[in-house]
């Protein structure tokens, strides 16, 4: 984590524009608009510590950099407080992980799961996970936020299992049920045989998506080419990770 004193309180919005929308899945999410006061001041420390991002062991699909939770406090306040009560969670208790995230891999460049929607790992029992991205990008073209049901859940839980121990055995499995999978790689942004798409939200510069992990979603990513690994031009977002209890 880095240090408190390298960034200060991040800051929000007196009144940001909050708007909910349902999914066909009975579940909803939340995007909020103009929603940092100064969002320039986050993406100029960004473009500043470029040498600190680097690519993460597990699935994201770009180079992170961690934020200590100090600068997000007005942050973390705003989900305990409006949005606890818009998704019925409790104030008390929540926990959060955040980073600055920015996608750069190239179609050909996705892992096997890359290539699709995906939840976030599931929640401790007795708790609810939730997650938001909050997009410091000008160019709409990189790509926003969609939101899926599963259509072959377990045969996805199945090539998950074989990706961790042999990934030319996972990519077999799924080339032999999913005719996705005998085309050339993409990053997931309409209906397949294997989900249905419910909804998506299109990048906008401080536009917050905040939403449940446990809904299937991914990087609306429809053209990879565009994606620069410069940073100051780049696909940079800001995301969380919250661990909360339900009322």
């Amino acid at each position: 984590m880095y240090e408190v004193n390298e960034l200060s309180i991040i800051r929000i919005n007196e009144n940001p524009h909050l708007e909910i929308r349902a999914l066909s899945s009975g579940e909803s999410f939340a995007v909020i608009d103009d929603f940092l006061a100064a969002p320039d001041e986050l993406r100029k420390y960004a473009i500043e510590r470029e040498q600190n991002f680097s690519m993460p062991p597990k699935s994201y699909p770009g180079v992170v950099m961690d934020i200590d939770d100090e600068p997000m406090r007005d942050i973390y306040r705003y989900i305990r407080s409006t949005l606890g009560r818009q998704f019925s969670f409790l104030r008390g208790g929540a926990e959060f992980m955040s980073m600055l995230s920015m996608t750069t891999l190239q179609a050909d460049q996705l892992s096997n799961l890359q290539r699709l929607c995906h939840t976030d790992p599931p929640a401790k029992s007795g708790r609810r996970n939730f997650a938001f991205v909050l997009y410091l990008f000008d160019n709409e073209q990189l790509g926003g936020t969609g939101f899926y049901r599963w259509k072959e859940k377990q045969a996805i839980i199945e090539a998950t299992a074989l990706e961790s121990k042999d990934p030319v055995a996972a990519l077999a499995f799924l080339k032999e049920r999913f005719p996705t999978y005998q085309t050339p790689p993409c990053y997931m942004t309409e209906s397949t045989e294997i989900a249905e798409r419910l909804d998506f939200v299109t990048a906008k510069f401080n536009r917050l998506v905040f939403y449940s992990g446990d809904i299937p979603h991914s990087a609306q990513i429809a053209s990879p080419g565009l994606l620069p690994t410069d940073i100051r031009v780049g696909r940079l977002t800001l995301n969380c990770f919250a661990s909360v209890r339900p009322e």
